[in-house]
């Protein structure tokens, strides 16, 4: 079964072999990545406990006394985590917290082995108040320490909005506020979480803190930020952090957010300053890390993801070519790569395999429905006005199922959207200045629409040529 819930009305549109190869690809990756299986096949269970990274290293753990440990699951890929986790480690588990977005709907046969945890569903990209009880409920439960002899985190992205506690000063609306300008100023994943780690009493390793500093605490992790930072994914829960007050500052200050008239913005810069003054405690500097027993392994990131569709390929008997997973750049810069590659005119039987997130800005009151992906594909029609290929797409694609605030994943291009495109004489650059790239791909029925997909491993970036 596909993952990729119109996948019949984009074959019927688009009778494509590139495309139905690509949509294939995906479908592949999903499968062999699956955040269950990855916690599950990574996690070996005997007289200790073995934990294998994405670069097969093992890390070798005490077994804790059977109903002796708490977990933690937050982020887009929770469930799949946790249950992956249950499946090695479920007659140690004593107290289990699983953190959702909205939206994200549990899967049925799963629901008798909640029974016994704690289910909050909170809000992604923008925080909500079930956000804050979140954080909340797992400090309560941190702080509780009886009988508990191992924690374990599962964390993937999406925690940073999931799990909030506004540090003293500032509160939910604030903190809601200053996230919306970061999102649509143009600043990089980093910039955004170097904000927020300062802006909270739990992010940049502060929850540790909550923690004794004895009991020993294992971090499972999937990456969804370019460079697989462990300070940066899930803003850094259980990292130690480097950055500081004055950076936060410097961001809010480099994309003009301070500039503007605000109560909350006013509030957010006192408390920053506090900072700098040393008025606040710093995030979770490395050598007070090293004091506490703490273990984060990343067990999936998007370079493993694009090389599952890279070997997918190989399978179907194209040459490919996958350029990497550090494509943390801007809109115009992904551009002009994009257009590189396509007017190269590779060979037949042909695939560009690209990951990584690309940054945009958003101007105007008035925003409307898409993401960056579907935003990254209306920019490139623009580029690909024709073409003598007669086989060829493109794909720009979240592997969380959700682009920005619509409903779709992303969005592709074949000779049939360019064709869709002249023939209803549709303007793209009217679409690109409110913002409404899925509008436009809902017209041409390029979009691709997967719900939430359980996973999140960043972003993707196909051009495939079959001819």
């Amino acid at each position: 079964m596909s993952i990729i819930k119109n996948k019949d009305t984009i074959v019927r549109y688009h009778n494509c072999k590139s495309l139905s190869d690509s949509l294939g690809a995906l479908d592949y990756a999903f499968k062999n990545s699956d955040p269950e299986r990855l916690v599950s096949e990574s996690i070996h269970v005997d007289s200790n406990i073995q934990i294998s990274d994405i670069n097969n290293k093992i890390h070798k753990f005490d077994l804790p006394d059977k109903a002796s440990t708490l977990v933690v699951s937050v982020g887009k890929a929770s469930e799949k985590m946790l249950f992956g986790f249950f499946d090695k480690m479920r007659d140690r588990i004593k107290k289990t917290i699983l953190i959702i977005p909205v939206g994200y709907v549990l899967e049925k046969n799963n629901f008798e082995l909640l029974d016994n945890a704690t289910v909050i569903q909170s809000s992604h990209p923008v925080p909500n108040v079930q956000s804050t009880f979140a954080a909340r409920k797992v400090v309560e439960e941190l702080q509780n320490r009886k009988g508990i002899q191992l924690i374990v985190f599962l964390i993937s992205g999406g925690s940073s909005s999931l799990m909030v506690s506004p540090i003293e000063g500032i509160n939910l609306v604030d903190k809601k506020i200053i996230n919306k300008l970061l999102i649509t100023s143009g600043a990089n994943i980093r910039e955004i979480n170097i904000v927020r780690k300062h802006l909270s009493q739990i992010k940049g390793g502060k929850i540790l803190r909550r923690i004794d500093p004895y009991t020993p605490v294992i971090g499972l992790i999937l990456s969804d930020v370019v460079g697989d930072r462990l300070d940066t994914i899930g803003s850094g829960l259980t990292s130690s952090d480097k950055t500081t007050f004055r950076e936060a500052l410097s961001i809010l200050n480099n994309y003009f957010i301070l500039d503007r008239k605000s109560e909350s913005i006013r509030k957010v810069k006192l408390v920053l300053e506090s900072g700098v003054r040393s008025e606040i405690p710093e995030t979770l500097k490395p050598k007070e890390f090293r004091s506490r027993n703490v273990t984060n392994i990343i067990i999936g990131n998007n370079s493993n993801f694009c090389r599952l569709i890279q070997e997918c390929f190989k399978k179907r008997g194209y040459s490919t070519n996958y350029m990497g997973s550090n494509y943390g750049i801007s809109m115009n810069a992904f551009i002009k790569i994009a257009s590189k590659i396509i007017n190269t005119k590779p060979e037949p039987k042909t695939c560009f395999i690209l990951g990584g997130e690309v940054t945009n800005t958003l101007s105007g009151h008035k925003i409307g429905i898409g993401g960056r992906n579907q935003e990254a594909i209306c920019h490139m029609l623009q580029v690909i006005r024709k073409s003598d290929l007669l086989d060829f797409s493109f794909i720009c694609i979240g592997t969380d199922g959700i682009d920005g605030n619509s409903s779709s994943a992303g969005g592709f291009i074949t000779p049939k959207t360019i064709e869709l495109l002249k023939s209803k004489k549709l303007d793209v650059n009217y679409y690109l200045r409110s913002n409404n790239s899925n509008v436009l791909l809902t017209k041409l029925n390029s979009k691709i629409d997967t719900g939430y997909t359980g996973a999140n491993f960043n972003d993707v970036y196909l051009f495939v040529r079959n001819n």
